[in-house]
């Protein structure tokens, strides 16, 4: 069972940002999801950070692409300790709704779904997932350009 309790912030994060940390393509969106991600981990008590277990999926074949598979394993186990991932029996009728609403790709949509069901905020690296999360009425931002606006959010003073 999912535990959620009302004390803390919570995030729906999104595959793209967690790649971007890993193996960003240029240094404004790797420092964009450090600073994200440092956030998550300061503030662990205070922000509880999910993905679809799909993200999981999702991570390790990027990855895959660019690091040797000992290091993709590495990630996944850092990355299956610190976010919750959560099987889509909660959130999948929300996530084809969200689809019909929005026309976002399948896998954008289980994100947007999950961020809908929690009444969480969406992170992510790609800014059509974000306009979508937007559309369907999902408070969600873009880290590449939002990251000031994240940190805030989430309580965490923007690093300098």
């Amino acid at each position: 069972m999912l535990s959620i309790t009302g004390n803390e912030n919570r995030v729906v994060v999104d595959a793209s940002a967690a790649i971007d940390l890993f193996a960003g393509r240029d240094r404004a969106r790797i420092e964009a999801a450090e600073k994200v991600f440092m956030c998550f981990k300061a503030r662990s008590g205070r922000v509880k950070v999910f993905a679809p277990r799909l993200f999981l999926a999702e991570v390790s074949g990027v990855l895959a692409r660019f690091l040797p598979p000992s290091r993709v394993r590495s990630v996944v186990h850092r990355l299956e300790s610190e976010i919750v991932t959560v099987g889509d029996d909660l959130y999948f009728r929300e996530s084809v709704e969200v689809a019909l609403r929005t026309g976002s790709r399948g896998a954008d949509s289980y994100y947007i779904g999950l961020a809908e069901t929690l009444n969480a905020i969406l992170i992510t690296s790609d800014r059509v997932q974000a306009l979508n999360a937007k559309r369907a009425s999902v408070q969600a931002y873009y880290a590449l350009e939002e990251v000031g606006t994240i940190l805030k959010h989430l309580g965490c003073q923007q690093p300098s």
